[in-house]
């Protein structure tokens, strides 16, 4: 397995290694971890060891040309298209990576981090009524969390492990997120999402990328960018900053119109990733574990009535 670690821990990359092995229990020897700043090779026992590319914006030269590389559901976004012939594609995140590759457009299914929908979830109540989580350099930069307090809502930190942060979108009734992941998996909990944007680290190709794939429409809100001030400097910049971002966020409450893909989208979105990771697993002799599955009609049951964006 194949992904990103972020020190600091960042809830879309940390997806990774909680859901993959739950889905496919059998398959994995180990996991690479690739660190973007630490600008040294990645390391592998075996030359051409067969990498399993999931979730993330991960489709990058930097991947060893002689490795294996199974792509399941990860996009492009950074740095230069890879240049080996290594790369099998399965399946990419949307409809912008498989154009940027030069792939069949029905390989842009969608990230396959909604696929935690078909994981076993404690019944959750609603207990925030709005909900926000930054971008993971947003979260380490910024004192998000006392914009939260100023503007009454709750806060989701996105360096938690991904239960905790999966459990708090699910009790929320509607999120306000910069963090891409934290749109897909609300999306797919049925949590109704506002995507926001203070542009510093955000790369919009992605969002476009996941939203196209599931017919939506990426518009984000902007809010300011700032930085936990030294002692005494910057913070009487910083301090009308949180309070500029608390009115934005305070606004969102009342007048945003938070979205969500259809659940017919959803449905069909995962019954393709399931039949591709289907077609991956079988020759190679890979149990796919779907007994936590349950059935369309049941989630189906469980998805939020107001099904069409902006509703």
């Amino acid at each position: 397995m194949f992904f990103c670690r972020i020190p600091d821990g960042n809830f879309g990359d940390d997806l990774n290694p909680y859901l993959w092995p739950r889905l496919l229990p059998d398959a994995f020897d180990g996991a690479v971890e690739y660190r973007p700043k630490d600008n040294h090779a990645i390391d592998l026992a075996d030359p051409q060891e067969e990498l399993f590319v999931g979730i993330g914006t991960l489709i990058r030269r930097e991947l060893p040309a002689t490795a294996i590389k199974h792509v399941f559901g990860s996009g492009f976004g950074y740095g230069a298209l890879p240049d080996d012939g290594n790369w099998h594609y399965h399946c990419v995140r949307g409809p912008l990576t498989a154009a940027k590759l030069g792939l069949d457009p029905a390989k842009g299914i969608t990230d396959p981090a909604v696929l935690i929908r078909l994981l076993p979830r404690p019944a959750s109540e609603k207990r925030h009524r709005v909900s926000f989580i930054p971008h993971w350099e947003m979260a380490i930069s910024g004192d998000w969390q006392a914009v939260c307090r100023l503007a009454g809502i709750h806060y989701i930190d996105p360096r938690r492990s991904p239960a905790e942060v999966m459990a708090d979108i699910a009790a929320t009734e509607t999120l306000i997120t910069e963090a891409l992941h934290g749109a897909i998996v609300a999306d797919a909990l049925r949590v109704p999402w506002t995507p926001v944007s203070s542009k510093h680290t955000i790369l919009d190709f992605k969002w476009h990328d996941w939203c196209g794939s599931v017919g939506l429409t990426y518009a984000p809100t902007a809010v300011p960018t700032f930085w936990r001030p030294r002692p005494h400097i910057g913070r009487l910049i910083n301090g009308a900053k949180q309070l500029q971002a608390a009115a934005t966020l305070a606004y969102l409450i009342k007048s945003g119109r938070p979205m969500l893909s259809r659940d017919g989208v959803l449905e069909n979105r995962i019954e393709r990733l399931l039949e591709t990771l289907d077609a991956f697993c079988r020759p190679r002799g890979f149990r796919l574990n779907t007994g936590s599955r349950g059935d369309a009609e049941a989630r189906r049951e469980t998805a939020d009535p107001r099904t069409v964006a902006g509703e």
